[in-house]
């Protein structure tokens, strides 16, 4: 199943070699590992410079959007078998 979303979420993270690597992702009361981070790239909103990060736990596929000039995580995209 995939859902396109835009949702807000808490997002915790380590920083590592000048990197963001998100953690754990609370979204809807409930909190997702993040076992991987797969891709990690950016795009512009006009001028603003956005960062993606393709991130998975055990069941599922999660793409999230960070806005640095607002420090606001958002949950873009959901990707599960069920």
């Amino acid at each position: 199943m995939h859902e396109i979303l835009n949702d807000p979420i808490d997002v915790t993270v380590a920083f590592k070699d000048n990197r963001v690597l998100p953690r754990v992702m609370r979204w809807n009361e409930r909190d997702y590992k993040i076992d991987q981070v797969n891709l990690v790239h950016t795009a512009h909103e006009g001028t603003k410079r956005i960062f993606y990060f393709s991130v998975s736990d055990a069941a599922n596929y999660f793409k999230l959007k960070l806005d640095p000039e607002f420090l606001e995580w958002r949950l873009v995209e959901l990707y599960t078998d069920g």
